[in-house]
């Protein structure tokens, strides 16, 4: 059975169950290419849900053509939405 991944990882945590340094995770973080932490306690935070979400959906795995869609759909979202 393989071992359940925390609900909430620490930096060195996530470096490891993600095999990458922290270097890489906070230019990915920078990129977009994962969410940022949440801070709690001086600590830095991520929700595993949410990694798990932007590196099997909307992240690394995106390429720039999808990743310009999704900018374009929203701006027509944002400039078809009633303003108050």
């Amino acid at each position: 059975m393989k071992p359940q991944a925390p609900l909430w990882m620490d930096t060195p945590t996530l470096c490891a169950n993600i095999c990458a340094s922290e270097r890489t995770v906070d230019a990915w973080v920078a990129q977009g290419l994962l969410p940022p932490p949440r801070r709690i306690g001086g600590k830095r935070l991520w929700k595993w849900s949410e990694v798990d979400e932007y590196l099997t959906n909307g992240g690394v795995t995106r390429s720039p053509d999808a990743q310009a869609d999704e900018i374009r759909n929203a701006t027509r979202r944002a400039a078809a939405a009633p303003r108050y």
